[in-house]
């Protein structure tokens, strides 16, 4: 059973700032907190103090456990195929661009991964010019630099997913997969036996299991590692059309992960670690590309897709043997990244749809805290560039 609820998308261009900016603290505060409640009316003062500069002591020690604001970057690029990366540390509040002088014009941005507030990854290689590009900030984005790829990748890099502040992975529009443990420093290419990538969509890693939606593969276009890259197999999806294919790949744990194929409107998921997939969401979205899948549970997913006549945006949730969706349509922008962190918030960005007036921006960003109940247009400090993926510090994607 499928139940369906729809609804308008904000107007665009209009800037609305009524939501409250949140912040998130680690499990360190509920224990902690807890402790310092209940302490407070039954012991001294003193003993209270006490507990409290041990609380403020004890987070200055470990900032990662403490507080994490909610940092992320988009990227994109403007009509020259000049990649711009944006970047918030309040949560889209305020974005600003950042200086990317390694980059020439004409080679866009592709993709975009935040590790933390000081560290992400972009990936190069769509726009005029020939080759690839991995780019790094490990201060914020104050600066970004270029690093050494281990061979010329002709058809630019694809997409890029970091794991920590060392380590992340890398793919090519058709390949090599490439890995780094020292910050990119050094980045290798990592062999995938057997197996040609033919035209790359999306990667996706967590834990030990990397998986890469290869659209050009077709049928058998999810490619898996569940050995951090030591062994790599194809992966069958039923009922994919001729000339279609995954396009995205979404991790949710060593069992669980999501993607969708092109022009189909499919949602596949694997429950097994990949040894099957299954269309648990046949036609649910219409034929039209889901240019982008942030699972947040098992049984739930944020997800974007693109029409001629502009964007939708939808979260999807399975209940047994049943699916019901939530989407708003968007006819003014065609939204193609999505970052979330659970079934609350999410961030989409896009670029201005083909048919939408001039007037208005190039690129888009909104947020909804609640559930999609309302989207946010947050504001720019561009309005010439289309933007192509987001991500998160801390999110699912």
């Amino acid at each position: 059973m499928t139940t369906h609820n729809s609804r308008p998308g904000p107007e665009q261009g209009k800037h609305i700032y009524h939501y409250a900016h949140r912040r998130h603290f680690s499990r360190r505060e509920g224990p902690n907190s807890l402790f310092f409640i209940h302490a407070a009316g039954r012991v001294p003062a003193v003993l209270c103090l006490l507990v409290f500069f041990f609380i403020l002591f004890s987070g200055c020690l470990d900032h990662s456990l403490d507080y994490r604001a909610e940092s992320g970057w988009a990227v994109g690029s403007s009509p020259d195929f000049t990649c711009t990366i944006l970047h918030t540390d309040d949560g889209g509040i305020t974005w600003k661009k950042q200086d990317i002088r390694p980059v020439l014009p004409g080679i866009a941005c592709t993709d975009i991964t935040a590790v933390d507030e000081l560290t992400a990854w972009a990936t190069l290689g769509e726009g005029t010019i020939p080759g690839g590009m991995i780019i790094h900030t490990s201060d914020g984005g104050a600066t970004w630099t270029n690093q050494a790829l281990p061979l010329a990748i002709p058809d630019g890099v694809k997409c890029v997913k970091g794991v920590s502040r060392i380590e992340a992975w890398a793919v090519g529009l058709k390949g090599p997969v490439m890995h780094t443990v020292d910050g990119g420093n050094t980045w290798r290419v990592v062999p995938t036996p057997g197996i040609t990538l033919n035209q790359v969509n999306r990667i996706d890693v967590l834990g030990d299991d990397i998986w890469i939606a290869d659209f050009g593969s077709g049928e058998n276009g999810m490619i898996h590692s569940p050995d951090r890259g030591a062994t790599w197999r194809r992966e069958y999806l039923p009922g994919v059309a001729p000339g279609h294919g995954p396009m995205t790949a979404s991790i949710v744990n060593s069992r669980v992960a999501w993607t969708s194929v092109n022009l189909q409107g499919d949602i596949y998921r694997t429950a097994d670690g990949g040894s099957t997939w299954n269309i648990d969401a046949p036609g649910l979205l219409g034929p039209n590309d889901i240019d982008d899948v942030c699972a947040v549970l098992e049984d739930r997913a944020w997800m974007v897709q693109n029409t001629s006549g502009g964007g939708y945006a939808a979260k999807v949730t399975f209940n047994g043997a049943s699916v019901s969706k939530t989407d708003w349509s968007f006819p003014d922008y065609v939204y193609e990244g999505v970052s979330a962190f659970d079934s609350d918030r999410a961030w989409i960005v896009g670029f201005r749809a083909p048919k939408a007036s001039s007037d208005l921006p190039r690129g888009s960003i909104l947020h909804t805290d609640d559930g999609g109940l309302s989207w946010v247009s947050q504001r720019l400090p561009v309005d010439d560039v289309d933007l192509w993926k987001v991500s998160f510090v801390g999110a699912r994607r």
